[in-house]
């Protein structure tokens, strides 16, 4: 459920979890999980189901947020949590959810053109 522009929470099993934009611990966490899987241009939220099989709950654990500090939490301990609580269809909202919560094709864009701006000053120091 949104509760604002950029957060949302759920409740699984008897708990309920936050998700917000996903901070560089989140970031590194995922894709340490997801370096072996390739995800295509296109892709549904059934598609990613699919594609990330056993690694999607611990995915999910990843961006869910707890009332312990995110540099804290312990991810194999949420995962255990929600295996066996988190139905299909909340699955598919939260991945829907965080595709609008965290835009990653904007994000990967606009670190593209920050990588050509800092090899443009590169290259006009070194030219």
């Amino acid at each position: 459920m949104k509760i604002s522009d950029s957060e949302y929470l759920y409740k699984i099993g008897t708990k309920e979890y936050r998700m917000k934009p996903l901070v560089m611990g989140q970031i590194n966490q995922l894709i340490n999980l997801l370096k072996d899987v390739r995800i295509p241009v296109e892709v549904t939220a059934v598609d990613l189901i699919y594609l990330l099989g056993d690694k999607l709950t611990e995915a999910i654990a990843i961006i869910l947020i707890t009332d312990v500090p995110l540099k804290d939490k312990n991810v194999q301990e949420v995962c255990d949590e929600i295996r066996f609580e988190l139905s299909p269809e909340l699955t598919l909202e939260i991945i829907e959810d965080f595709f609008d919560c965290t835009p990653v094709s904007s994000i990967l864009e606009r670190m593209g053109k920050t990588v050509e701006k800092i090899g443009a000053k590169i290259g006009k120091q070194t030219g």
